[in-house]
């Protein structure tokens, strides 16, 4: 069942919402009693997921999310623990605790289970606040109840969208440049160097990127803000990897005496990579290249050197690039097989695996989809993970933990 309606005000310590127009939308189903209702402070935006309207919120905004029925058995007996994800705009899965520990770029904290009992009528509320880590878009937010062994499931939509007014400019500007020269476009592993004027002299002055899809990224340690010269003027850089996904950015800077506020756009591209060699690799699951989150995918690579290390690295859908740890070839055969298990903390869409002879210089590409699960995600295991004994009989063993995502060449150059 779905229904839409307006509230000017409700309980339960929302308090700042009060006399502010409430968007609130109620989700569930034919085979399940439950029900989700989310309030937020937006009033309605289009949800791309449903094609209908649903409750809308800025960043750093909170929103309430109300869960009903989750009772399985008549009051006194029925408070039923309920476990709560997120789905985001591009198919990731969080929990709530884990959406709150996003970065914007690797977002990879581990999702350990979250799950809130209900009051004796089934009842549950969450105030879930909205990151600048969270991009733009549709979300969707699912409570099933662990008691009734997912029965009582039910999921309600909210969106995402930018919020805020630019506020004032002054004299400020900024411009995005490269080796010194202005510029509009720059490659994965560039360095964007950012020149400011017509700051108060003196004051500090804060940066930040928005990424293509509505994602707020800090600048480094020690650059997010910087002091302005008595003149006003202020310089920094950021250091574009082969991680940031591809697409148009924009670059903020705010006085924070003044008020002003500054913009500049420029677009990130990927360095092109050119297959070379007869190398041969192929990504499958038992039943093709495409297959759910939480699936496991073998890679096999033919023709290398035998012997011979191989880096590999994944570019993800939006065109941002993860280092795995790399594999060698078979001593005699020039064979491997690894194991890549891709969990539901990963963007749903076309992926690309490239394998790199460190030896040979062979470089090949192979493809492969990822699609939605509809599983639980109870299990906190830290994946993916990849396994490198070449036996697809072992499950995989090793941690996606990179050590040093800072360099980008740490396991074979994609650049190359």
């Amino acid at each position: 069942m779905r229904r839409l309606s307006l509230r000017s005000a409700f309980a339960f310590g929302f308090s700042i919402f009060i006399l502010v127009i409430l968007g609130v939308f109620v989700y569930g189903s034919a085979a399940s009693q439950a029900r989700v209702e989310i309030f937020t402070p937006q009033g309605f935006a289009p949800c791309a997921t449903t094609n209908a309207p649903a409750p809308a919120i800025f960043q750093t905004q909170s929103l309430l999310a109300r869960f009903d029925y989750y009772r399985v058995l008549e009051p006194p007996f029925g408070p039923e623990p309920v476990e709560v994800d997120i789905t985001f705009p591009d198919g990731r899965i969080f929990t709530v605790g884990a959406s709150q520990l996003l970065d914007g770029v690797i977002d990879m904290p581990t999702n350990v289970q979250f799950a809130r009992f209900t009051n004796n009528g089934g009842q549950l509320s969450l105030t879930i606040t909205v990151p600048g880590t969270w991009p733009y878009g549709c979300y969707r937010l699912t409570g099933r109840g662990l008691s009734s062994g997912g029965a009582n499931t039910a999921s309600a939509f909210f969106v995402v969208i930018p919020g805020g007014q630019p506020g004032p400019s002054g004299n400020a500007t900024i411009r995005a440049t490269l080796n010194g020269q202005e510029t509009n476009v720059i490659l994965q592993g560039q360095i964007l160097e950012v020149d400011g004027r017509g700051f108060i002299g003196g004051e500090l002055v804060s940066f930040w990127l928005t990424a293509p899809d509505g994602t707020v990224i800090d600048f480094p340690p020690g650059q997010q803000v910087i002091r302005a010269t008595p003149a006003g003027a202020v310089s920094t850089s950021f250091q574009f990897e082969g991680k940031n996904p591809v697409g148009r950015y924009t670059v903020t800077a705010l006085g924070n005496t003044s008020g002003f506020r500054a913009f500049a756009h420029f677009e990130l591209r990927s360095r092109p990579v050119t297959p070379r060699g007869p190398a041969r690799l192929s990504v499958v699951v038992p039943f093709g290249a495409q297959a759910p989150q939480r699936s496991i995918f073998y890679a096999n690579g033919d023709l290398f050197f035998p012997g011979e290390r191989v880096d590999l690295w994944l570019t993800m859908p939006d065109g941002a690039v993860r280092g795995f740890p790399s594999t060698f070839a078979d001593p005699i055969a020039g064979q491997f097989m690894v194991e890549l298990f891709l969990d539901e903390r990963l963007p749903v869409g076309f992926y690309q695996l490239t394998a790199q002879g460190a030896v040979s210089q062979q470089l090949v590409i192979a493809t492969f989809t990822l699609t939605q699960t509809s599983d639980t995600i109870a299990n906190p295991q830290p994946v993916p993970l990849i396994g490198l004994d070449n036996n697809p009989l072992t499950p995989p063993n090793i941690p996606f933990n990179d050590p040093n995502p800072a360099d980008i060449n740490e396991y074979g150059n994609p650049d190359e």
